[in-house]
């Protein structure tokens, strides 16, 4: 029946209509600096596989340099528009309906302020229209250069009532994210370093730091090398990553899963004409870390510092991953492999000299093979993640199948809807202990208004189908000026049974108690962030 609903998915993403649309350009960001602007559009170009010009544009006596696609429409438009997304750009886009005067240009900025993609492949491919420019004020680029760009935030969680354990239902923390970026060689090798630190008020354990990035690049013809600690992702749907499983997650930012720590890694990427083949040596683990008794978002026994193994090298083990990727018209396609130990851990229950009990995480040694996919025709976009897991307990296989519907100048504006609804599935059911999604539907309503403050939205609702727990989700944004950005985020948690605090130790192992403990955990989170 599974294997059956999976071969179908994959059938749907190739039969899709076709969608007639008018030409537009998505925008990556405006430059006071060229080499800035032409940097940032072949790491672009290089990620997305397609053409990214730079266009020069006066306004009054000032000279910007726009980052922009060309001019595209129906599938290859939203095929751009959903690999920026996966890959964490912002963008805008220009529809047909707006009037575009040479005047107008998008939030300034002298170093990116997007998240670079996570990974950059295939330099070769850049494309850089340098005959869309006028040849006048025009300088030699320098076949080296360097970015420093610094990211403070100041975040604010109001929560709806103390926690399970009398935590404070105010919380606040800052964060430091600079990032440091270095070219040479004509772009053929490249230094990239992010470290990350947050200072929280309320949870000793949630203030930490960390080497988000640190590794070292090397571009060939048709391969790249990459070594030190990286981020990397793997998925396409918006409401849970399955398959992402290359880093080690930080609960203690978020309980969404997307804020990943730094893996320490080799890479080789291999460009060839039928696809690039990812090859990863993982060269050490590390374990997940928890918040305190008095952090939000933690089960209420305290999960104990110390953790074991399966492998005789614990933490010291290398692990191997692979992925092979590849365009075929509409559709992307990912399939991948890892052979390491599990980023998530199982739970062994034991009591302190006291009689408290403590969870001691334990790691074990997995087998996962898995598949992505999304095809794009027009307005309309399909998606699937799969896994097939072994050494985690019982073997089991799972995914996520995706419908998206973007409705472009809703209303008669330049604002875009997507329109997302998705399907989780996991074959253990209730005995799925690690997960919440394991047989549940999501909708959302995904809200770009394509202004020059780049307001999105993103509003979305989990209904698990077996025990009727639900969750509602908001995450928005709007940049206040070229430097500051205000970031909106919320959750909300019912339905299902409430936490049974008589008897700990069964309510957070038995099924129908697995998301009782989020319960009083609902929140509205504010954040400002500045940027350098």
């Amino acid at each position: 029946m599974t294997m059956g609903v999976l071969r179908n998915c994959l059938l749907a993403l190739l039969l899709l209509n076709a969608h007639a649309a008018v030409a537009d350009v998505l925008v990556f960001g405006s430059f006071r600096s060229q080499s800035n602007a032409e940097n940032w559009a072949r790491r672009l170009a290089a990620t997305f596989g397609s053409e990214i010009i730079v266009h020069r544009i006066l306004q009054s006596e000032t000279t910007w340099y726009r980052v922009q696609s060309s001019e595209v429409s129906g599938e290859p438009l939203e095929r751009l528009a959903a690999q920026a997304s996966t890959a964490g750009v912002r963008y805008w886009r220009i529809t047909a309906k707006q009037e575009v005067q040479t005047s107008r240009v998008d939030p300034p900025g002298d170093a990116p302020r997007l998240a670079p993609p996570t990974r950059v492949s295939n330099v070769a491919v850049a494309s850089i229209d340098t005959g869309s420019l006028d040849a006048d004020g025009f300088e030699p680029i320098d076949s080296s250069y360097q970015t420093l760009e610094w990211d403070f935030s100041l975040e604010t969680r109001l929560f709806s009532d103390h926690g399970i354990m009398g935590q404070d239902r105010y919380q606040a923390s800052l964060a430091i994210a600079p990032e440091f970026y270095r070219a040479w060689d004509d772009d053929r090798q490249s230094f990239t370093l992010a470290p990350f630190l947050r200072i929280d008020s309320a949870d000793d354990e949630r203030t930490h730091g960390d080497i988000r990035e640190m590794f070292y690049t090397r571009v060939g013809e048709d391969w790249d090398l990459h070594i030190g600690a990286k981020r990397v992702f793997w998925g396409v749907t918006e409401f849970h990553h399955l398959i992402d499983i290359v880093n080690q997650t930080d609960v203690l930012e978020n309980i969404d899963g997307e804020d990943k720590l730094g893996q320490p890694m080799l890479q080789l990427s291999l460009v060839r004409d039928w696809g690039i083949l990812d090859l990863y040596a993982l060269t050490g683990f590390r374990p997940r870390e928890y918040p305190s008794l008095d952090g939000r978002f933690n089960v209420p026994i305290r999960v104990a510092d110390r953790e074991t193994y399966e492998s005789g090298r614990e933490d010291e083990r290398v692990d191997l991953a692979a992925r092979w990727s590849h365009h075929m018209g509409p559709l992307e396609l990912g399939i991948h492999h890892f052979s390491g130990t599990s980023r998530e851990p199982l739970f062994d229950v034991t009591l302190d000299a006291g009689g408290t009990p403590r969870l001691i995480p334990h790691y074990p040694i997995i087998e996962q093979w898995g598949v992505d996919a999304q095809a794009i025709h027009g307005d309309w976009a399909v998606k699937l993640e799969g896994l097939y897991r072994s050494g985690f307990g019982t073997s089991y296989h799972a995914f996520n199948v995706g419908l998206e519907r973007t409705l472009v100048g809703i209303l008669g504006t330049s604002a875009n809807l997507g329109v997302v609804l998705e399907y989780m599935y996991d074959e253990r059911k209730r005995d799925a202990f690690n997960t919440l999604f394991e047989r549940d539907v999501a909708l959302g309503g995904r809200l770009q208004m394509n202004d020059f403050s780049n307001t999105q939205a993103l509003l979305g609702l989990i209904v698990d189908t077996e025990n009727e727990d639900y969750a509602v989700s908001l995450e928005a944004s709007r940049e206040l000026s070229p430097t500051w950005l205000l970031v909106v985020e919320g959750r909300l948690f019912g339905g299902g049974e409430k936490l049974n605090t008589a008897n700990l130790i069964n309510a957070i192992t038995h099924p129908d108690f697995k998301g009782a403990w989020l319960k009083q955990d609902d929140y509205l989170q504010i954040e400002i962030k500045k940027f350098l």
